[in-house]
C-alpha cells in the first residue's frame, strides 16, 4: 500500500502540471486558449501570428499560440 501513496502524493504535486498542448495543433486559436486555460488556470497566454518574431524571454507562467491567418494554430503551445 505505501506505493498507492507515494503513487498519489506525486500526482497531487506540482510535477504533473501540463507544460505543452499537442492536441491542439489545427484548433481555432481561442478555442486553444480556453482548453490551455482549463487545464492551467495559472498561465497567461500571448497569441503570435506565424512569421511574427516571438518574445526571447523564457516566463515559466506565459504560454504562446501561434495562429495562421485562418487563426488556426500551427505549433504546439508551450510553456515560456
Amino acid at each position: 500500500m505505501a506505493g498507492v501513496a507515494a503513487a498519489v502524493s506525486a500526482k497531487n504535486g506540482d510535477d504533473d502540471l501540463r507544460t505543452s498542448w499537442p492536441e491542439v495543433v489545427g484548433w481555432v486559436a481561442v478555442n486553444a486558449a480556453f482548453k490551455i486555460s482549463s487545464d492551467r488556470p495559472d498561465l497567461s497566454i500571448m497569441f503570435f501570428m506565424v512569421d511574427t518574431p516571438l518574445p526571447i524571454d523564457y516566463e515559466a507562467n506565459r504560454v504562446i499560440i501561434i495562429f495562421d491567418g485562418g487563426n488556426v494554430v500551427v505549433r504546439t503551445p508551450v510553456i515560456g
